[in-house]
């Protein structure tokens, strides 16, 4: 009886430690400075009540390809100096200061363009140099080694990058065209301008995923002239009306092999293998199959031939959507006037069942911004943001990545994700939200060039 007691205290324990858990973090003796708490691996241990700090890690960047001047001491400084100015206004925070069960990665890296990205002739020696840090807020580990407990740095969290002189590009954006560029440059990619979704203090966030500072005036994207976006564009609609062709053919070669005579004679001797013993036997049952077999054929080269001659209509979609809309193009391509080829240009996106119908490699129309209500801008990365008589490391942009990864903005708040565990103290995207909420991001904001 003793034991069953035993073992039941043990069991409404349990559920209480795991209600516990589910519901808040833990309770501490006072005397419990650090609020140690072993985790569900025995030879780990949390501190829920270890104050935060802060370490800096030195990652290596691209380099200089040989081609960019290299970073000198002072410039490193230069760097230096203002992602500790970041970095202070996130440990002034009550969170990013007095905050306990966790602690703070500053990832930094130090670093140049790609110069193959560039437009030709771009001067390197001017462009800036990009730097960045990544926030890794980690909860208080220990690691229980030949009895002795030691704290971790390894794990793994939410970070968040805040880049400084580095350009969204086309992050997450849709792409329409791309245009080939001299060298072994990659080509240049036209697409969609972000979209601001909500703003923060004053900041746009793009697409709930990522926010900017810019410099008064200065626009990351550049809109895209109606005459250079066609003319790029013919490359994915030919890639499209060729498909559409090489179907087609397909679709006429099956129409001239049922149409064939000797198709009709194979499916016939095929018949007459398979039910030739029925013309005696059975002779109204060969009858009908007989019938069956007729329709068959005649059903057959039905389809094979109003797949092999395509219509103006739902049924041959698949062949004239991607035909029409490269003649279209090409058309207008060259009939544009001057005024008409230095427009901006805009995209209006085919529906679900046009993509599904022959618009695959271009799932769009390219039409003039003003032509159209609702359609959205054609961009491409504009290069030309920066000033390059600027010293190097002055920061005229800063990204932040990933900002929507840990909340969403809402009006004039967050929403951030929920505790979703109590069996070891909160970290990453918690933390995140906790100091973004404290900081002054007008002072942020601040630390890019005006």
């Amino acid at each position: 009886m003793r034991a069953a007691w035993i073992a039941l205290l043990l069991l409404l324990g349990l559920d209480a430690a795991e209600a516990q858990r589910r519901t808040g973090p833990p309770t501490f003796d006072p005397a419990d400075t650090e609020g140690l708490v072993v985790s569900p691996n025995p030879s780990v241990r949390h501190a829920w009540k270890r104050k935060v700090f802060w370490t800096i890690s030195m990652q290596p960047g691209r380099g200089t390809f040989r081609v960019i001047p290299a970073q000198t001491t002072a410039e490193r400084g230069q760097m230096t100096a203002t992602l500790d100015a970041l970095a202070v206004l996130f440990k002034a925070t009550p969170t990013g200061s007095s905050g306990e069960g966790f602690w703070v990665k500053d990832s930094r890296t130090l670093d140049y363009f790609d110069p193959f990205v560039l437009p030709e002739k771009t001067p390197l020696a001017r462009v800036p140099l990009t730097f960045a840090s990544g926030y890794f807020p980690f909860r208080h580990e220990d690691v229980e080694t030949n009895g002795i407990w030691k704290k971790s740095v390894n794990g793994e969290t939410t970070p968040a990058y805040f880049h400084f002189n580095r350009l969204p590009e086309d992050t997450q954006s849709t792409h329409v065209a791309t245009e080939p560029r001299p060298g072994d440059r990659p080509p240049e990619v036209f697409y969609l301008r972000p979209r601001v979704t909500a703003t923060w203090h004053g900041l746009p966030v793009y697409k709930n995923d990522y926010l900017l500072v810019t410099r008064g005036g200065r626009d990351p994207w550049a809109p895209v002239p109606m005459a250079r976006v066609l003319k790029a564009s013919m490359g994915a609609l030919e890639k499209d009306r060729k498909t559409a062709e090489d179907r087609l053919e397909d679709y006429r070669k099956a129409l001239a092999a049922v149409m064939a005579p000797e198709w009709e004679a194979q499916k016939r001797a095929t018949f007459e293998t398979q039910n030739g013993e029925l013309r005696t036997s059975r002779p109204s049952n060969y009858a009908a199959r007989l019938r069956s077999l007729e329709h068959e054929i005649a059903v057959l080269r039905k389809e094979a031939e109003t797949r092999a001659h395509p219509r103006r209509d739902a049924t041959g979609a698949w062949y004239w959507a991607a035909v029409d809309a490269h003649e279209d193009a090409a058309r207008r391509l060259a009939a544009l006037t001057p005024d008409e080829a230095a427009a901006s240009a805009c995209f209006v996106e085919v529906t679900a069942a046009q993509r599904a119908n022959g618009r695959f490699a271009m799932p769009g129309t390219v039409i003039a911004e003003a032509s159209a209500p609702g359609c959205r801008q054609i961009v491409r990365t504009n290069w030309e943001y920066f000033d390059l008589t600027l010293p190097r490391t002055t920061p005229q942009l800063l990204y932040v990545r990933d900002f929507g990864a840990c909340v969403r903005v809402v009006g004039e708040r967050f929403e951030s994700p929920p505790i979703d565990r109590w069996d070891s103290p909160p970290q990453g995207c918690v933390q995140h939200a906790r100091m973004w909420r404290e900081v002054d991001w007008s002072r942020i904001a601040a630390l890019v060039q005006p």
